[in-house]
C-alpha cells in the first residue's frame, strides 16, 4: 500500500452521473467537479480552452483509482487541484486530479 498512488481520468465517452448504472469493479466514480478557465472536449479527450464568456464548465465523471507509483502517467497531463469551494486556499484544498492535455501544464 506504501507504493499505491491515486489517479484518474475522465470517462470516455463523457458520461453523466444519471448514466452509470453499476460502480466501478476498483475505484470510486466522482462527479459534480467543475472546471474554472478551461473545458473538457469529450471528442478529444482532452482539457481544451474554454469557451468564450464560459469561465467554469462541468467536469464529466472522473474514474478514481489507484496504481503503482511507478506506473502513474505524468507525461500530457495536468495535475488539476480540486477545491470544496470557489475560494482556492489550503484550507478547502481536497486534492489533484490528473486529467490529459497536450498543452504544458503551465498554461492551466
Amino acid at each position: 500500500l506504501d507504493d499505491v498512488v491515486m489517479t484518474s481520468q475522465v470517462t470516455h465517452p463523457p458520461k453523466d452521473v444519471e448514466q452509470l448504472k453499476d460502480g466501478m469493479s476498483e475505484g470510486v466514480y466522482v462527479y459534480g467537479l467543475f472546471l474554472e478557465g478551461c473545458r473538457w472536449d469529450g471528442k478529444q479527450n482532452k482539457l481544451v480552452d474554454s469557451d468564450p464568456k464560459k469561465l467554469f464548465t462541468p467536469l464529466p465523471v472522473l474514474e478514481v483509482t489507484g496504481v503503482l507509483g511507478k506506473d502513474k502517467v505524468t507525461k500530457g497531463v495536468y495535475e488539476a487541484p480540486t477545491y470544496r469551494v470557489k475560494k482556492r486556499t489550503g484550507l478547502n484544498f481536497i486534492s489533484t486530479f490528473p486529467l490529459r492535455t497536450e498543452d504544458p501544464p503551465s498554461k492551466w
